[in-house]
């Protein structure tokens, strides 16, 4: 029974071609949007998350009193035995931010890094809410950050995996950072609050730990505006709401890019549904037409004995054919659409200095089958009812024709 429903759809699509070939084009193009469109999308906010964090935090937050040096980008907190306590900004709860990232920063001697008496940065951060450390990663191993792991800035020499003594503790290098130009985190040495914490007695030697050692406090914040909101806003929230701290802003131009970047892709998001839902509509009044004109049909193969479920099957299979073959035939558009894409857009922004991430085959292949599997579903709720109103019919009255 379901190779006769089979045979009988694909003899139903043949008879009417021009009306199947449009059909199936217009699934086709939806399909094609929609699997394009989530592929680049997902593609794009990779390459954000990489590209624009490598500009820098759009503000940096520190005790009122710390000496701060503006640099191109906001990358690393300035060093400052001022601290701040590591909840200060959560209190707060200000909705003007986005991301927040809290970095403790110690300049210590005879640590063992570099020569003698040359003085280092040990610049602790949170990897999990990190934004400005872990993007300027040029080599690492291939593992996630660990207790006692290291990462180095570009002027500090270092094997990877290598040891390297700090206060006599060995930590593994799991990584090194490329040139940002900020002389603060190309000549830090990075590592995640548990490691720097370790290092407290070591650091303290006989005297006193430095204050931002202890426990709940840090040296600064670094953050991110949220979307739609300014730095003139934030800035009078953070002062409003957090006392004794000093706000410095980042470039405005980046931020802005940032932020408007973001609103144009939840507009695509927007367009795209718009556009599948305007197809899905589409479908339901052509198979709606299509069961209506074929109401004698029908009506003849209920004489004949075909039951209610059949006769519902073989519009349901004749509507999967036709969005299913629409949407492979949308794949494969998107992808030729992609590759051109690769060629222009992408190849500009590489050579840019700004990284285009791609989706990794196996989410892109969910993406391809995800698409397919909509526009089938499109079908199918397109001819559902109609197909079921006619299925409950008399033979009779679907032969005559009648309402």
């Amino acid at each position: 029974m379901r190779w006769l429903l089979l045979s009988l759809a694909l003899q139903n699509l043949g008879r009417r071609k021009a009306r199947s070939f449009l059909l199936i084009a217009a699934v086709a193009l939806g399909s094609g949007v929609v699997f394009t469109g989530a592929v680049l999308m997902q593609s794009i906010d990779r390459s954000m998350a990489v590209g624009f964090t490598r500009l820098g935090a759009d503000m940096m937050v520190v005790p009122e009193g710390a000496l701060t040096n503006i640099t191109a980008s906001l990358l690393v907190v300035e060093p400052t035995e001022l601290v701040l306590d590591a909840d200060a900004l959560a209190k707060a709860r200000i909705t003007s931010l986005g991301r927040i990232a809290a970095q403790k920063v110690v300049r210590v001697e005879h640590s063992g890094i570099g020569s003698h008496h040359e003085s280092a940065d040990l610049i602790g951060f949170e990897p999990a809410q990190d934004f400005t450390v872990q993007p300027w990663l040029s080599e690492k191993l291939n593992r996630p950050m660990q207790q006692g792991d290291v990462i180095l800035g570009a002027v500090r020499d270092g094997v990877l995996g290598s040891q390297l003594l700090i206060f006599g503790k060995p930590h593994v290098v799991y990584g090194r950072l490329g040139r940002t130009g900020v002389g603060t985190h190309e000549r830090g040495v990075f590592m995640s609050f548990a490691t720097l914490d370790a290092l407290g007695e070591a650091i303290g030697g006989h005297g006193t730990k430095p204050a931002v050692l202890a426990p709940g406090k840090v040296t600064g914040f670094l953050a991110e505006l949220a979307p739609g909101a300014t730095p003139l806003q934030a800035r009078f929230a953070i002062l409003s709401n957090v006392k004794g701290v000093k706000v410095v802003a980042g470039d405005t131009t980046l931020s802005g890019i940032r932020q408007g970047l973001a609103a144009l892709l939840d507009g695509i998001v927007a367009l795209m549904v718009l556009m599948f839902a305007s197809t899905a509509l589409m479908v339901s009044v052509l198979f709606s037409a299509i069961v209506t004109e074929r109401r004698a049909e029908l009506g003849l193969l209920k004489a004949i004995g075909a039951r209610r479920g059949q006769v519902l099957g073989v519009m349901v299979t004749e509507a999967i054919l036709a969005t299913g073959i629409g949407g492979i035939l949308g794949v494969v558009l998107g992808v030729l659409v992609m590759r051109l894409f690769e060629r222009s857009l992408v190849y500009y922004l590489e050579n840019v200095g700004v990284p285009f991430l791609w989706v990794d085959l196996p989410r892109t292949i969910a993406f391809a089958v995800g698409a397919i599997v909509l526009a089938a579903a499109i079908g199918v709720v397109g001819v559902l009812y109609p197909a079921w109103r006619a299925s409950r019919r008399d033979a009779y009255d679907l032969v005559r024709g009648g309402t």
